[in-house]
This record gives C-alpha cells, structure tokens and sequence, in this order.
C-alpha cells in the first residue's frame, strides 16, 4: 500500500485535511510513526544542506511560514516533521511504474530511502541507463521530476519513503 504524509496539506491545494491528521480520526500511529523516523529525518534534511543548499533554505523557509500560520493540529505534527521536504509517501511492497514527477520544480531533488528485508531492488533510471542496486538503507537524492525513474517488485518485505518538495507549497 502508499500512503502520504504531509503538514502542507492545505497548501497544496487540498480544501480538507489530510486523512491521517483529521480531527475526530485516531491520527496517534501516523504521529508515532512520524517521530520513530525523526532521526533519519534530520540526517536527510541534513544532507541536503551540504548537497543543494539553495532548496534547503528554501524547504525551511516554507515550514517556517507553515507554522506561522498553522492551526495548533498542524503544529503539533511540525513537531515531529524535522525535514525541509512538505511532503513523503510511504509505499510498502509496491513497485513503481516509470514515471516523472510533477509536483515539484526540475531543480529540486527527492531523496528516497530502502527499507526493509529483500534482495535484488533496484532503481532504474532509463534517462541516464542506470540500474541502482538499492540494498535496505540505501539512500539516493535526484530531481524526479527531470529523470524518468522506477523499480519493479522484487521477493521480501520492503518499503521505500520518499521524500518530496511540492512547489504550489512555496508559491
């Protein structure tokens, strides 16, 4: 399955909540899971500062006018989204069709992470004829919208998070 995850939902254009943070919805495992990946967050986001710190300022810049101007929902889960990134999407056991992002701006990059226990993942980028082997933990950072990109199912248990700036949240 895939779900998505963001404190800028209203920001993107969306006229309700997302689903997970609803009031009245048992939104406790989202936030719970949201601070069990708080480090690996922070070490993403922090990355990112060394790799393009134009979209790292930027990224802050937009979760800093979020909080502004957020309900005290939407502040209570800034408090366990320490990533520049307005949005991710967990997808478990899914394979990706090829495809391009949209949502974004061709000079930003997603960052995506492996996770889980299977063998023979692997990222394939056609644009450049790459195959990535992608072993769990495996983090690779490109600009999804610029690159056509995909991976097939492979055996096991396997989850990818990626992260992903979308460009109506800094507009």
């Amino acid at each position: 399955g895939m779900v998505n995850l963001s404190p800028a939902w209203f920001q993107q254009g969306h006229n309700v909540a997302s689903v997970l943070f609803r009031p009245r919805r048992n939104n406790e495992e989202a936030r719970q899971w949201l601070a069990t990946i708080f480090q690996a967050q922070c070490h993403l986001s922090a990355a990112m500062g060394i790799m393009h710190l134009q979209m790292y300022a930027i990224g802050w810049a937009a979760l800093i006018k979020i909080w502004k101007d957020a309900s005290e929902e939407i502040r209570e889960v800034l408090w366990v989204w320490p990533s520049i990134y307005s949005s991710l999407s967990l997808m478990v056991n899914q394979c990706s069709p090829f495809h391009l992002d949209k949502m974004g701006k061709p000079q930003w990059f997603d960052q995506l992470l492996t996770i889980g226990h299977y063998n023979g993942l692997d990222l394939v980028l056609p644009t450049l004829q790459l195959r990535l082997d992608c072993p769990p933990g495996t983090v690779v950072a490109f600009s999804g919208e610029l690159l056509i990109h995909g991976a097939r199912e492979t055996d096991g248990d396997r989850a990818c998070i990626a992260w992903y700036m979308q460009d109506k949240v800094h507009q």
